[in-house]
């Protein structure tokens, strides 16, 4: 087929052009996307952002007139954080009308014409939250920014600080309209911090059509995986058959009223990508950061300068964080562990990426502040923030904030499970936070630096590990499939 030949030209991973082939020769490309994925394949990139050339078309009205609540704040791809006060304010409107509504338009670079199939928005703008926008009706041209207009979807959003995505029936736009017909509860304005809006992959294409099985399939292995934390559930196939992957959900004689299953197709995308949940055995949690076990060290923001004639001192390199070994002052012996040169909040920080740059669900952190550093340098707060995409620019995400103990010992923090190729720690106090002297910045105890000694990270339960294993290579497999498909796009 065409589309196997420029993927084995293309750059993509050998494993990638492996298994598409392998699919091809198994799966009838030709076939109608399956039922299986209630949602629609999107593209990977943002077509709404000005840097892609969106533009807003119009707007209805700007609160106060006021230039740094502009609607073009919505596509600058920045967002307005309340911790650190950066990113843009996002759009506020001048006025909360939820009968004529407020609205913004926006256009797509040419005035080109779109199948848009996905919408993300983050409503965090630089307002009280009560502004924030809850409803919004999406309505679609294919003519003019004046219309007419045909609605597409009607969206929900939560009243949360974070990119929600909503997947909509695939339809046609040159420009998009999003009108909000509630807020959180304010009668002043309605608000919102970021709008992004991707294209829908054809599912007739048969590169689009491998893409849309593809990614319904690792919605139903997410579905499924939650299902089963939630319902105490083990593996994603509960015995194994003589082609090594069954799913005893689908035949009557085992099948459980509720247990979560999974489709025909989805199992033979595990078997064809080599995995088989089942058989995964019953092992202790494995500290992936860990250096013996291919945890490293992908980015930091400084290292503590003992000597300034020397530069950076090696003792206090980042590794030590994942060496397995932390300073016991009652024998002043082990590594020193990490420290910084300097300290304000928010601006020292270290990545940790994982073996093979691969992406994994973590659940638990366990760090110990133990340095032979002063006390009042240790680390007492830290952002967790996770990417599945690049250690250098994210984008990222904030999922828990760890308050430490100032103890030298091994503690503790179970998170909500994320997926995270690199997870950044980003440090914002240090020392106890009770330095009585005149004008001292509690989060600051010491502005020569922050220290801590060990950083350890975990998995879920080890029967979940494969399934999250499948789940993270399908989905860099749809990476690299979906460049390929834009790049398809833009040479015809």
């Amino acid at each position: 087929m065409k589309f196997l030949q420029s993927l084995a030209k293309s750059k993509v991973r050998l494993g990638t052009v492996a298994l598409v082939a392998a699919l091809s020769a198994n799966i009838a490309l030709s076939r109608p996307v399956q039922a299986q994925s209630r949602t629609w394949a999107t593209g990977l990139t943002n077509i709404a952002a000005a840097a892609n050339g969106g533009r807003i078309i119009n707007v209805s009205s700007t609160i106060d007139n006021d230039a740094k609540f502009a609607a073009t704040n919505l596509i600058d791809g920045k967002v307005y954080n309340a911790d650190k006060k950066t990113g843009s304010f996002g759009w506020a409107s001048d006025k909360y009308d939820p009968v004529n509504m407020e609205y913004v338009t926006i256009g797509f670079k040419d005035n080109s014409l779109h199948t848009i199939g996905k919408i993300v928005i983050n409503p965090a703008a630089s307002v009280a939250p009560e502004r924030w926008v809850k409803d919004v009706e999406v309505e679609a041209s294919t003519e003019s920014a004046e219309g007419p207009y045909q609605v597409v979807a009607q969206l929900t959003v939560l009243k949360k600080g974070e990119p929600q995505e909503f997947t909509i029936l695939p339809a046609p736009a040159r420009f998009v309209r999003l009108l909000f017909r509630t807020n959180y509860g304010s009668d002043r304005a309605v608000a919102l911090g970021e709008v992004e809006i991707y294209e829908a992959v054809n599912p007739t294409d048969g590169l689009g059509g491998l893409i849309s099985r593809m990614e319904g399939a690792v919605n139903e292995l997410k579905q499924y995986r939650q299902a089963q934390a939630d319902t105490g559930g083990t593996t994603v196939a509960d015995a194994a058959s003589d082609n090594g992957v069954t799913n005893a959900a689908l035949t009557s004689s085992n099948h459980k009223p509720g247990k979560p299953q999974l489709s025909e197709a989805t199992l033979q995308l595990i078997q064809q990508n080599g995995g088989n949940p089942a058989t995964a055995s019953a092992a202790s949690p494995r500290n992936i950061a860990a250096a013996q076990n291919g945890g490293r060290v992908v980015d930091f923001s400084s290292t503590f300068v003992s000597d300034p004639a020397k530069g950076a001192d090696p003792v206090y390199s980042p590794d030590n964080l994942i060496d397995g070994d932390v300073f016991r002052e009652k024998d002043n012996a082990g590594s020193f562990g990490w420290a910084s040169q300097g300290f304000a909040p928010g601006k020292q920080y270290v990545t940790i990426g994982f073996r093979g740059d691969r992406t994994h669900v973590i659940n638990r952190i366990v760090v110990n502040p133990s340095s032979n550093q002063s006390s009042l340098r240790w680390a007492r707060r830290i952002d967790v923030q996770v990417t599945t995409e690049s250690s250098k620019t994210g984008p990222w995400q904030t999922v828990a904030t760890l308050n430490l103990r100032l103890e030298p010992v091994n503690q503790e923090f179970k998170i909500p499970s994320i997926e995270a190729k690199y997870v950044r720690f980003v440090f914002m106090a240090n020392g106890p936070g009770d330095v009585k002297l005149p004008g001292i910045d509690q989060d600051v105890n010491s502005d020569r630096s922050v220290s801590l000694g060990e950083i350890e990270i975990y998995e879920p339960a080890a029967e979940s590990a494969a399934l999250d294993s499948v789940i993270g290579h399908l989905q860099q497999i749809l990476v690299d499939l979906k460049r390929l498909y834009e790049q398809q796009g833009k040479n015809t």
